[in-house]
């Protein structure tokens, strides 16, 4: 199984007509919400109803996945705060569905954004094979493994990209190390306008959301915002 690398010229067209569509100022909000999220990330996952409210993949989740949260979610909490380590050897042994893993790298990566990397569905999906990941690495098929070797190649080729733009200092106004997270939800933006455009008439690509608005979407900062003001209002 050969290692992810990153196809730094395809990373930068993709980062070429994201940052046409962004400001300065939308970098450095995004930064700074990043930044509170790594820092209050624990308290906000003690809390069990915030904790699917804030990750986008299991913000309105059914009762029968509730359930499948309930049996992991103790024992994730507690390896998130104690353990990180075995976070992926828990989400391996209960067989975790997609969107499981996606709740439990969340709060992972947040936790410790220089060691994991969050694997959502944006990042990366194995049944369709797309995805940010798989629009920039230079042999895609190295994604074709499975769960627990594949969030292993997605954490490789998430350092690979924070070491690429770092040299960069792409994208400008975001602090390593939230920079792969930004770039490849603006990779994954791209392509999302790039196939509209593809399939939609002019009329309904109109009313497509604010390309940065997308991004912050992907990145889940709405929903951190809201937990905070939420939170703020509750004191």
């Amino acid at each position: 199984m050969s290692a992810p690398v990153i196809d730094a010229e395809a990373m930068a067209e993709f980062l070429d007509k994201a940052e046409s569509m962004v400001s300065n100022a939308d970098c450095e909000h995004w930064n700074r919400v990043l930044t509170l999220r790594s820092q209050s990330v624990l308290m906000a996952l003690r809390d069990p109803e915030q904790s699917l409210r804030v990750v986008p993949a299991t913000a309105r989740i059914n009762s029968e996945q509730k359930e499948t949260w309930r049996e992991v979610e103790a024992p994730i909490r507690e390896a998130v705060e104690k353990r990180p380590e075995e976070v992926i050897d828990i989400l391996s042994r209960f067989g975790a569905s997609p969107w499981l893993w996606e709740w439990g790298t969340f709060w992972l990566a947040n936790a410790f954004p220089e060691d994991y990397v969050w694997w959502s569905r944006w990042m990366y999906r194995p049944d369709t094979k797309t995805g940010s990941i798989a629009l920039v690495v230079t042999d895609p098929g190295c994604l074709t493994v499975e769960p627990p070797l594949l969030y292993s190649q997605i954490l490789q080729a998430g350092h690979f990209a924070e070491q690429v733009l770092e040299g960069w200092r792409r994208p400008s106004f975001i602090e390593p190390p939230f920079r792969h997270t930004v770039a490849l939800a603006m990779v994954y933006a791209v392509y999302l306008f790039t196939l509209s455009s593809w399939r939609l008439t002019d009329e309904f690509t109109q009313v497509l959301p604010p390309f940065p608005k997308v991004v912050a979407n992907l990145l889940g900062i709405s929903r951190w915002e809201g937990y905070t003001v939420a939170k703020s209002k509750s004191h």
